[in-house]
């Protein structure tokens, strides 16, 4: 009986494992059921974070297409502000799609002819010029900087076509949507655990500015965000509150936007004299908190 018992507790992992890479989705799920029966209170941080996010988009006016926070991975999604297919679209309606023939080929000014008897990799032939650019024996030179070698980001604004950089305001607006899931949750709780995707995200905004911003500005940008940020959420608490009790119950956008519109108490005041906000956070710690996370 021993040894089965010991054998049993040696090949469980393995078998958590395997059931890990068969059913991942499943596998998730899980654990994230776990996870909200054990530690509620991070559960209602996460709540917290992303209604902080929904709510200040939905102040400065940006459409919200979707949100997910009872998923491994939480986000609140927007409508793109480019079309990813425009540019194809365009370049297709204007007949740039069409195969370029050989014989197009001496017509355009300044464009590499190649040798039709020449082979492709050759001197002379149609992957010449290919070969030169991403050999790996041309001339030896640190490589790391090349665009070629990097995979593009998915999430790169200026991959997006017609892309001519973000001003001024719209920079402005995006800092305040990023930061505001870090605000939320240091108004709940006091402090914050989330926050380093959406920090590194604006970071990546900034660096596609039209105009180069220098660092110091930047994080001066970054503390205006953080400050004007924390001053809406103050206002808005009971919004908040109303927002984060429809998305803790997986509500649609609709009703997510109904529940901050419709809010009969926008600012959560309870009457009572004193630091509500204070008050808000101690219940935060205490009423919702789980056993576990109250040792």
């Amino acid at each position: 009986l021993r040894f089965i018992v010991v054998w049993i507790f040696s090949f469980a992992p393995l078998a958590f494992v395997g059931y890990g890479i068969a059913t991942p989705t499943k596998l998730q799920a899980m654990l994230v059921s776990i996870q909200r029966e054990l530690f509620p209170a991070y559960r209602q941080r996460m709540l917290q974070h992303e209604a902080g996010h929904f709510l200040l988009s939905h102040l400065l006016g940006y459409p919200i297409q979707g949100y997910k926070a009872n998923a491994v991975k939480n986000a609140v999604q927007f409508y793109p502000l480019q079309d990813a297919d425009l540019g194809t679209d365009r370049a297709r309606a204007l007949g740039f799609d069409a195969p370029l023939r050989d014989n197009d080929v001496d017509q355009l000014p300044g464009m590499f002819a190649p040798d039709p008897e020449a082979s492709f990799f050759g001197p002379g032939g149609r992957g010449e010029l290919e070969v030169e650019q991403r050999s790996v024996f041309r001339n030896a030179k640190n490589y790391t900087n090349n665009p070629f070698l990097k995979l593009p980001s998915q999430s790169e604004p200026s991959k997006a076509w017609p892309y001519r950089g973000f001003d001024d305001a719209t920079l402005d607006q995006l800092a305040v949507v990023s930061v505001a899931g870090v605000c939320s949750e240091i108004l709940a709780f006091g402090n914050a655990e989330g926050g380093l995707a959406d920090l590194s995200q604006l970071r990546q905004i900034f660096a596609s500015a039209e105009e180069e911003i220098p660092e110091r500005e930047v994080e001066n940008r970054i503390r205006y965000a953080l400050g004007y940020t924390i001053s809406q959420l103050r206002l808005n608490l009971g919004a908040l509150d109303a927002l984060a009790d429809v998305m803790e119950r997986d509500g649609s956008v609709a009703e997510c936007v109904m529940a901050i519109e419709t809010c009969q108490n926008v600012s959560g005041e309870d009457g009572i004299m004193g630091d509500y906000e204070r008050r808000r956070r101690q219940r935060f710690r205490e009423e919702r908190a789980g056993i576990l996370e109250r040792l």
